[in-house]
């Protein structure tokens, strides 16, 4: 059996720690997944999703949100703009998460479990200007979305947030980013 070897972009990963569940009994929101050819992270009210140039789309495990921010920690932030390589040894299910110019790696057991299906919850079509009611949404959710910008190199600013209606999730775009063209993000709104 061959191992699995893919390069990531550390921003994106360093991003999709913020939108992973913490201490969920659904143990498999407590990580970034690589699914479908996406950097992939959900704690079921907001979801964050990143496509990846040439990532196979077969490729799925979900990486435990401790093993990522322990490696981002131990790279400089002048640094945080290059690639990873995650491997995963199919014989032993280990897997290591390297940058070799910096020599950082951390290792960590890729989480047991299936992902939800994520691409269900993305709004195929979102009206470019909303004419309804406006949704409520929780504040520190947006807030985490402008945190998301900054890890992609953006200011902070330019998240445009499009809702589709006052119940379902509405849109997120990083405009302004390395990866506005494919990184996206979904927020549920707040039941009234």
């Amino acid at each position: 059996m061959e191992n699995i070897k893919i390069e990531i972009p550390m921003q994106v990963l360093d991003a999709a720690t913020i939108c992973t569940a913490i201490k969920d009994i659904r143990f498999y929101l407590n990580g970034v997944a690589i699914n479908k050819g996406h950097v992939v992270s959900t704690d079921g009210h907001r979801t964050f999703a990143c496509k990846i140039d040439g990532l196979n789309e077969e490729i799925n495990f979900i990486i435990p949100t401790e093993a990522v921010k322990a490696f981002i920690k131990k790279v400089p932030s002048k640094n945080r703009k290059g690639h990873c390589t995650i491997v995963i040894d199919r014989s032993t299910q280990h897997g290591k998460i390297s940058n070799f110019p910096l020599q950082v790696h951390e290792l960590f057991i890729p989480i047991d479990g299936k992902f939800p299906d994520w691409q269900r919850i993305y709004p195929k079509e979102v009206p470019f200007e909303y004419q309804g009611r406006y949704p409520t949404f929780n504040w520190s959710y947006l807030a985490d979305f402008q945190k998301i910008h900054k890890a992609l190199g953006g200011n902070g600013i330019n998240v445009l947030l499009r809702p589709q209606s006052a119940n379902q999730a509405a849109l997120v775009d990083f405009d302004g980013t390395l990866f506005d063209q494919h990184a996206k993000g979904v927020v549920m709104p707040l039941r009234a």
